[in-house]
């Protein structure tokens, strides 16, 4: 005759559906409550107003380094975009005029093997 053996998996699994029933309990009534609001409302306007600061220290340290700001950077971008985009207008229609076709691109080759440098 075999001695069966309690499973301490399930004695493990219902102490935590107990544990987590608990909490849930206790975190809903706690949510529930117009002082957690007001915590949570508090942090988030801390976490927003110390990103307005380090934002305007970094911006005051990149000036006095007497470099651009990201906002800065993303501006040139933007307006070497439209530049860069203008020329190749240019550039084709000079070829078209010209009776010249444009340059083939050069398609992605379809396979695992890094490209060859020339």
């Amino acid at each position: 005759m075999a001695i069966q053996s309690p499973d301490p998996g399930a004695f493990l699994r219902d102490m935590l559906g107990q544990w987590e029933s608990m909490a849930n309990q206790v975190g809903g009534q706690m949510m529930k409550s117009g002082e957690f609001a007001r915590a949570i409302q508090g942090a988030n306007a801390a976490t927003m107003n110390a990103q307005t600061a380090t934002h305007q220290l970094m911006d005051r340290a990149l000036a006095a380094a007497n470099m651009p700001s990201r906002s800065e950077i993303e501006d040139l971008s933007a307006r070497l975009k439209g530049i860069e985009e203008s020329v190749a207008r240019i550039e084709a229609m000079l070829m078209a005029q010209a009776g010249i076709a444009p340059p083939a691109r050069p398609k992605p080759s379809r396979n695992r093997k890094p490209p060859v440098k020339a």
